[in-house]
């Protein structure tokens, strides 16, 4: 299917979600009860009706290639399935465990639209483990559910684009998840361990500001230095320093970020890589210090605000963030940060997801343009392009100056 064939499908599937959220925000409460009692039929059947149908008719029926990074996903996957060596024999930006993780479902079917079929059901153990989470501290803990399985931007992220960002809160949220079962910072260091050596580099940065949070924090490090020394060992081992290309993915500009709407003004002449190093020099010390500042808070209250507030940070300082690195927290926003009565808020997430299926379109369309002069914006397509980054950073600082002011009210702990 053509680009343009496949962006109005889009639009239309989005028009169509945003209907049936507004309809059930404003009808829950009539029908409440029957939802409730009916908890497995519903949710099953939203499961049915907003992945497993539209998988199937994209990839069975249409017979669609996967889009996104799934191309790339499928090429280390076919050579992890016969045991080659991660970053000796093929390339990967991703920690050495993955590309073999995404080959399993090449064993049961040889297509790439298989490791599409994995992040879908990587994505909703994520989210049901969210549901599980904040059900026992919320009332509204299942109307988000209902929500969220219905907004179109996780729908398409993951069916179109097979992305697996999300993983990296499912991850954090089982460490949380065994401290809470065991009180054990060793046993929560050992989680975040394995998710190091299972996703992305990228799992580091929310450890900076979780560390103050952190009772024992020698017991924290020991097991995470119990982990990735020896890793570390046999990786360079096996492969030399060929494992740091899995760092080395910031060469190119990507967009909306603080970066690439204010490139007009900063002009031509940039190292990208140089400024990635710039933005993680600015936000990483902002968010440790968020989380230092908070250090007498709730650890488990605190823990998923601060896991907005890094990856959030990120996306905006960064210059190689792109708008779906939102998927990474997403589902945290709308569990911890909307109430279900707050119509204003329900419309920041229904606007975040028109942004995020629209902005990466038009930015792709207009083959990924980099506005480093005012003069390009002079072209209606690239205006428009620039208008929807604006947008959307706009968005996503109203979102985290929200999750810093739920943070910082906390109650404060009455001793540490």
């Amino acid at each position: 299917m053509p680009i343009i064939g496949v962006f109005i499908a889009k639009l239309i599937a989005m028009s169509l979600a945003f209907v049936a959220q507004y309809i059930l925000w404003k009808k829950y409460a009539s029908f409440q009860t029957w939802l409730t009692q009916n908890k497995v039929g519903v949710v099953s059947a939203l499961v049915v009706l907003t992945r497993i149908i539209p998988f199937i008719l994209v990839f069975v029926i249409l017979k669609e290639e996967p889009r996104g990074d799934v191309p790339f996903f499928y090429y280390k996957a076919s050579h992890a399935v016969h045991l080659d060596l991660v970053y000796r024999d093929f390339w990967s930006f991703h920690a050495p465990i993955f590309s073999y993780i995404i080959a399993l479902p090449l064993l049961i079917v040889d297509h790439a639209s298989s490791i599409v079929a994995l992040m879908m059901v990587g994505e909703l153990i994520c989210v049901w483990l969210t549901y599980k989470h904040y059900k026992t501290v919320s009332s509204e803990a299942y109307a988000k559910l209902l929500h969220y399985l219905m907004l179109p931007a996780p729908i398409i992220i993951c069916l179109l684009g097979g992305q697996e960002d999300i993983w990296l809160w499912g991850f954090a949220l089982g460490a949380l998840m065994i401290w809470k079962k065991s009180n054990s910072d060793f046993r929560m260091g050992l989680m975040f361990a394995l998710s190091l050596l299972c996703l992305k580099v990228t799992v580091a940065f929310f450890l900076f500001p979780l560390f103050f949070l952190i009772k024992d924090k020698f017991k924290f490090i020991l097991s995470m230095a119990l982990v990735g020394i020896p890793s570390l060992a046999l990786l360079y081992y096996l492969v030399g320093w060929d494992f740091l290309m899995l760092i080395k993915h910031t060469e190119d500009p990507y967009s909306p970020n603080l970066f690439s709407v204010l490139r007009p003004l900063i002009g031509a002449s940039v190292n990208i890589t140089k400024m990635n190093w710039l933005g993680l020099g600015l936000f990483l010390p902002l968010a440790t210090w968020i989380g230092y500042s908070v250090r007498n808070k709730s650890f488990e209250r605190a823990f998923p605000l601060l896991f907005i507030l890094t990856y959030g940070l990120m996306q905006l300082f960064l210059p190689s963030a792109m708008a779906y690195y939102m998927f990474i927290y997403l589902v945290i926003i709308v569990f911890e940060l909307w109430q279900h009565t707050d119509g204003k808020f329900l419309f920041v997430l229904l606007l975040l997801n028109f942004l995020l299926i629209v902005e990466p379109f038009v930015y792709v369309y207009h083959n990924n343009p980099v506005f480093d002069s005012f003069a390009k914006l002079s072209n209606a397509g690239y205006a428009l392009e620039y208008l929807l980054q604006w947008a959307f950073v706009i968005t996503l600082i109203y979102v985290l100056r929200a999750c810093y002011l739920r943070l910082k009210v906390l109650p404060e702990l009455a001793h540490k």
